[in-house]
């Protein structure tokens, strides 16, 4: 029997050679392993358009009446056919590339994400479970002595996804661009780690 629960994976990263890519590769590969529906937006492959119009700018700004563009409705109607949304991306000068963040704007929008101004609530579903799986070139060390850890948890979990999901998680794969020797042995780690995570979604 077919697992009952849908993934929804949003991916964004420009290489398909990068370490990023192997982990939702393996990720998927987990998901399949047990059944388990899903579905994916590559921002790059699909060229998702991450800038924001001045239609949609003003939509956001009290003129909710405007319509959505048809690759906004799309993507917002994958989001609330799904259980868990995974997240799978790298930090790019301690962020989420550009394409994400644009992604967030357009999507994430006042009626969906967020209430209308006149009290009636967002359309969009509270997720079963939110999985962010990110990739960075620095050690977690050194991103939790800065305080980035906790930097990228406020804008990802305690703001983009603030009582739209039930349960949160927070997956670093660090080390993943310098030192080759370091960097082949994580592309493996990270695989194996990414396909488990996939492997027992329930």
């Amino acid at each position: 029997m077919r697992n009952a629960t849908k993934v929804h994976v949003i991916y964004c990263h420009p290489s398909i050679t990068s370490v990023t890519h192997d982990i939702k590769e393996a990720y998927l590969k987990g998901l399949n392993e047990k059944d388990i529906q899903y579905t994916i937006t590559d921002l790059y492959e699909s060229k998702f358009n991450t800038d924001i119009s001045e239609k949609e700018y003003l939509r956001e700004n009290n003129n909710i009446h405007c319509e959505l563009s048809k690759d906004v409705q799309s993507e917002q109607e994958k989001i609330n056919n799904a259980d868990i949304l995974t997240f799978i991306f790298p930090l790019f000068w301690m962020d989420a590339p550009s394409k994400l963040v644009g992604y967030f704007t357009r999507v994430f929008t006042k009626g969906f994400r967020y209430d209308h101004d006149d009290g009636r609530k967002a359309a969009m579903k509270k997720m079963k479970q939110t999985n962010f799986m990110i990739s960075a070139g620095s050690g977690y060390e050194d991103l939790e002595r800065d305080g980035k850890i906790k930097a990228l948890e406020t804008v990802f979990v305690k703001d983009r996804m603030s009582q739209k999901t039930e349960k949160c998680k927070m997956y670093f794969f660090c080390e993943t661009t310098y030192n080759k020797e370091i960097l082949l042995n994580n592309r493996r780690k990270y695989s194996k780690i990414a396909y488990e995570i996939g492997k027992n979604t329930i």
